[in-house]
């Protein structure tokens, strides 16, 4: 009998490794609620920490008993890769939740009503990164190669390679590797861009050369808008890992094969909300990809969503039409992140804002809005057919210098 008794532990070890891997992958991801019925984003299917747990105990088991029992190569690479990917769901899980305290206590000690005050449910914290970044979005977003230059047009292409260039000249710290037009401007908005309300402008005009062009950056993540319509662009970069940091949102105007004019919402230490860290760890979890045509919005639509959003906070009871409410649906404000329990929490009212322009990428239910919000502002916003689905807001203000608006 003893002889036997390690074999049989054994033995039964292995059954019940094998009905866990089954009951675990059988129940569908909403029946397990990990998933809701209103998700936003089908076939990308979130999984969950606790499925992690349960999936890689069972590959590891089954891999140290296949002297046991034959499984097939295949399930047990499949099994090998759940249990990665879970893993990373778990980890950003984590994230979220550590972020809903930073958010609690950002919010408390600023003068400015905060869009960011709301914590992340446990729910939403489960589900907050369930959208992994496609291999398109990953092109659109990575910085961590050379990115291809070519001819400037007012085609995707041509767009992206004005982007391209911006993004190795700031690197290098050399505007002349611009391709420039002879008048080519450049607007540099900080927190000392000092305007009012009622214009919405702005612009502080800064010479080539001088401003962030006196130091190259490294960049350590962006990510595109293309308005082939507008001939103009909108990037979202991160500089993160090395000092100083910024985040800041670059448009950039193409006329004919050339750049005409750079503006930017800058934005750095001591500014509104501002944790580089955090903006960079939430944006690389986050899924910006093309959308199938039939998920597009008109360029229209994109603007009068996104315009709702803006009139929501002077008065959300007249607001119409009102905005596209959805969950999930995550807001990263400077640093501050809500987590994915929506994002019409903490809005405050009778703060009317006025939008100065916008640019909108309908491939990819893209569209940011220009705006002054105590400091040069853009919104920027990822609308899936359900309505809003991310929102990314820089503010160049130093949080001492708030004011409400009058």
């Amino acid at each position: 009998m003893r002889t036997y008794l390690p074999k049989m532990l054994l033995f039964f070890a292995t059954l019940a490794s094998i009905f866990a891997f089954f009951a675990c992958s059988n129940p569908s991801l909403e029946q397990q609620g990990v998933v809701s019925s209103s998700s936003s984003e089908p076939n990308k299917p979130i999984i969950s920490s606790s499925s992690s747990v349960v999936v890689a105990l069972s590959s590891s088991t089954i891999v140290s008993s296949s002297s046991e029992i034959a499984l097939s190569s295949s399930a047990i690479e499949s099994s090998s890769s759940e249990a990665v990917e879970s893993s990373g769901s778990a980890e950003s899980s984590s994230s979220i939740i550590e972020s809903s305290s930073s958010i609690a206590a950002f919010s408390s000690s600023s003068a400015r009503p905060s869009s960011s005050s709301a914590r992340a449910s446990s729910s939403s914290a489960r589900s907050s990164s369930s959208a992994r970044a496609s291999s398109s979005s990953a092109r659109l977003s990575s910085s961590s190669v050379a990115l291809p230059v070519g001819p400037l047009s007012c085609t995707r292409t041509g767009l992206e390679s004005a982007v391209n260039s911006y993004l190795a000249a700031i690197e290098a710290g050399d505007y002349k590797k611009l391709p420039l037009t002879s008048d080519a401007k450049y607007f540099e908005n900080d927190h000392d861009s000092k305007q009012n309300y009622s214009t919405g402008k702005y612009d502080k005009a800064v010479n080539f050369g001088e401003g962030l062009w006196k130091t190259p950056l490294k960049v350590d993540f962006h990510r595109n808008l293309i308005d082939v319509d507008s001939c103009a662009t909108f990037t979202e970069i991160i500089v993160a890992n090395s000092e100083p940091q910024y985040i800041f949102g670059a448009r950039l105007d193409v006329t004919g094969d050339k750049i005409s004019k750079i503006t930017l919402v800058l934005t750095q230490k001591g500014d509104w909300g501002f944790n580089a860290s955090n903006y960079l760890r939430y944006s690389k979890g986050e899924d910006w990809s093309e959308l199938p045509a039939t998920g597009r919005r008109t360029r229209e639509q994109l603007r009068i969503d996104s315009y709702a959003y803006l009139a929501y906070f002077d008065d959300s009871t007249k607001v119409d039409p009102k905005p596209p409410w959805a969950k999930p649906c995550a807001r990263l404000e400077g640093g501050a992140y809500t987590g994915d329990g929506g994002c019409n929490v903490g809005i405050p009212q009778k703060t009317p804002l006025k939008p100065v322009s916008y640019l909108a990428d309908v491939d990819y239910g893209m569209v940011v809005v220009f705006l002054y919000f105590g400091g040069p502002d853009s919104h920027w916003f990822r609308i899936l057919p359900a309505g809003y689905r991310y929102i990314h807001t820089l503010t160049a203000m130093k949080q001492s210098d708030y004011q409400a608006p009058r």
